[in-house]
């Protein structure tokens, strides 16, 4: 009769050096939610710099097997572990990313400009695009990396989007108003995940 241990499924994702640090200091944070929920075996190798997880006798649902692995790579995208966590709770969290470069091609001193359009001042439009679509993001160099429920990251990537483009942030917040009220209309409120998000 083969053992439990021969059954166990492995999963790793390679660290950029960039990135140990934050590991490492952020490890229990990490660590906790994908031992307690997902039930699984999770190492730091510093040889391989990869991240290692695998199933144990205690593994009920392999689903988590791969939500871990998100779970990790949003908190190497840059996500706050206390963000990313939301994709260990809820089946219907994932992330997405894409490069401002894939919306409008754009040199240097443009990139800088449409980078500085989606913070604002004071990261007072990233904000305020949290807020509506009710869905975190973290820009890094030129990649936008969401996190939140599939409608949520819609709405946030089109806001993004056309800022991009060039469109005023008071229109594409009156949209964003217009899109909010929709969605109250036919769900009866837009999905929230995290709590630290002002409904606008």
């Amino acid at each position: 009769m083969e053992s439990k241990e021969q059954e166990a499924h492995y999963r790793s994702i390679p660290v950029p050096e960039s990135r140990v640090r934050v590991l490492k200091q952020e490890w229990m944070k990490i660590y906790t939610p994908i031992v307690q929920l997902g039930k699984l075996q999770i190492r730091f190798n510093p040889k391989t710099k990869h991240v290692e997880i695998r199933t144990c006798p205690s593994t009920a649902d392999l689903c988590y097997l791969e939500r871990s692995m998100t779970y990790i790579q949003a908190v190497l995208d840059g996500f706050k572990p206390e963000d990313a966590v939301a994709i260990m709770k809820f089946k219907d969290v994932f992330t997405e990313s894409f490069h401002i470069q894939d919306i409008r091609k754009l040199k240097s001193s443009h990139l800088s400009r449409a980078i500085g359009r989606i913070i604002g001042r004071d990261g007072r439009i990233k904000e305020s695009i949290e807020n509506f679509s009710r869905c975190k993001f973290i820009l890094r160099d030129e990649r936008v990396s969401l996190l939140g429920c599939e409608e949520n990251i819609k709405i946030a990537k089109d806001a993004i989007g056309r800022l991009v483009q060039g469109s005023e942030p008071a229109s594409i917040f009156n949209r964003l108003r217009i899109i909010s009220a929709k969605l109250k209309d036919k769900y009866g409120s837009i999905q929230t995940i995290y709590d630290d998000l002002r409904p606008q």
